[in-house]
């Protein structure tokens, strides 16, 4: 998603339950889409779906691991960490903060400096 984030979609996002039970056991731990439907108690193609958004709107971070003998599967990571909302005189002020892993934070830092 880029910079410009569609923050009514977003918000729309956090007002499904589904969606919800799904950011916080990510919050916690990295889980597969299995263990998400054993955790937050629904179906597996509710979670694949729920998923696909939140991974559509930078929400969460899919992490692929291989097994010894071959196969892969995929884990889930919430990435979001705040969603702030401020009413404004002039409307609404939104902020989304989504949590940085330390690549992504080494190079955050190393292009400000760069550019300073």
């Amino acid at each position: 998603m880029s910079e410009e984030r569609d923050i009514s979609g977003i918000l729309e996002i956090l007002d499904d339950d589904y969606a919800r039970a799904i950011l916080e056991a990510t919050r916690r731990k990295q889980l597969s889409a299995k263990e998400l439907s054993e955790e937050c108690d629904m179906s597996v193609s509710t979670v694949s779906r729920r998923v696909n958004t939140l991974l559509e709107y930078d929400l969460l971070i899919e992490r692929t691991h291989v097994d010894p003998d071959g196969h892969h599967y995929s884990e889930y990571e919430a990435q979001l960490d705040r969603v702030e909302v401020q009413l404004l005189e002039s409307g609404f002020d939104v902020r989304i903060e989504l949590r940085e892993d330390a690549p992504d934070r080494f190079a955050r830092l190393w292009n400000t400096m760069r550019t300073e």
